[in-house]
């Protein structure tokens, strides 16, 4: 079951109307209470809005969050805190010229 055309334009609409911290409180409720494609589909709306505004959904914080652990996950490992090593040297070396 999904939304018809009609009714998905009138809840973009709906939801366009509706306030950046309200959206950011409907993107959360529906991270974590999707049962069904029509509530799918509603929640796809508030990402949207949400991204037309320059906001950053829950989606897009986790996928962040995910590529600064794998940043540190780099930097943990022998080999990576070799290339960490060399890379500020030579970043305070040409400061220092």
């Amino acid at each position: 079951m999904c939304l018809e055309p009609d009714e998905y334009m009138k809840m973009f609409n709906i939801t366009k109307s509706l306030s950046t911290e309200k959206l950011h409180n409907l993107d959360r409720y529906w991270k974590e209470n999707v049962e069904n494609t029509v509530q799918e589909q509603l929640h796809s709306i508030v990402e949207v809005v949400l991204r037309e505004r320059g906001e950053k959904t829950l989606e897009m914080k986790r996928q962040e969050q995910i590529k600064e652990l794998n940043k540190s996950l780099k930097v943990s490992n022998p080999f990576g805190r070799f290339v960490s090593g060399v890379k500020c040297f030579f970043i305070k070396s040409s400061k220092a010229a």
